[in-house]
Order: structure tokens, then C-alpha cells, then sequence
């Protein structure tokens, strides 16, 4: 019985963790979010180019870049956007947003980044 019981606890772990990171967010719904919060830094096509950007060393992700796009998963824009950059070892002049959004304000504007990913790389 015990062995069946720590099988169906492995399972479970397991199984929770190969179902992986599910975004649900809704880009129609971040995208004033991200004019509000973003559009400074990373600037209103995603290229980094805002104009506060500018200023910055290092500068903004660019979002439409094809070199960011292998880095930029749902799970790992959420974290940067939730956590900020210094979480995933990145700038932290990137802000943590978690304090100033919900959790679905953050998924719904971590879906609108992604939508400048290039086309080719939301194939892969």
C-alpha cells in the first residue's frame, strides 16, 4: 500500500510538472497595460527603442529581435515581467511588476509581448 501511495504521489508531482507552464492570458486585454507600464523602455513596436530606453545601459529587450525570441517563452516573459530581470539574471533596472499588477494583469501583458515575437519563431 505504501509503495502504491508514494506511485500516485510521484505520479501526481510528476504530472503537474511535465503539464508545464499554461500563460492564459489575453493579449487584447494587455495591451493598455503595456502602453501604460512598458511602451517607455521597450517602446511601442517592442524593439526597445522607448525613449527612456534610450537612456538605459544595458538597453531594453528588443521583443521583435529573432536573437531574444528562443529566450522569450511564456513562462519566461511572465517571470521577467512578474519578478523583474534581475530574477532571471538580467538587468535590474528591469522592473518587477508584481506589486503593481494582478496576476492576470501580468499574464495578459506578458501575452501581448509575445504577439512581437517574430512570426517564425511562435511557429517553433
Amino acid at each position: 500500500m505504501k509503495r502504491f501511495m508514494m506511485m500516485v504521489v510521484v505520479g501526481v508531482s510528476s504530472g503537474a510538472l511535465a503539464g508545464g507552464f499554461e500563460l492564459k492570458g489575453d493579449a487584447a486585454k494587455g495591451e493598455a497595460q503595456y502602453k501604460t507600464m512598458c511602451v517607455s523602455c521597450h517602446g511601442e513596436k517592442g524593439d526597445g527603442a522607448g525613449p527612456a530606453g534610450g537612456a538605459l545601459t544595458p538597453k531594453p529587450t528588443s521583443f521583435i529581435d529573432p536573437a531574444n525570441a528562443a529566450r522569450l517563452t511564456d513562462e519566461y516573459t511572465y517571470k521577467v515581467i512578474k519578478e523583474g530581470g534581475a530574477a532571471v539574471g538580467k538587468s535590474p533596472l528591469m522592473v518587477a511588476w508584481a506589486a503593481s499588477m494582478k496576476d492576470d494583469e501580468l499574464r495578459n501583458v506578458t501575452a501581448y509581448v509575445l504577439k512581437f515575437k517574430p512570426a517564425a519563431a511562435k511557429k517553433k
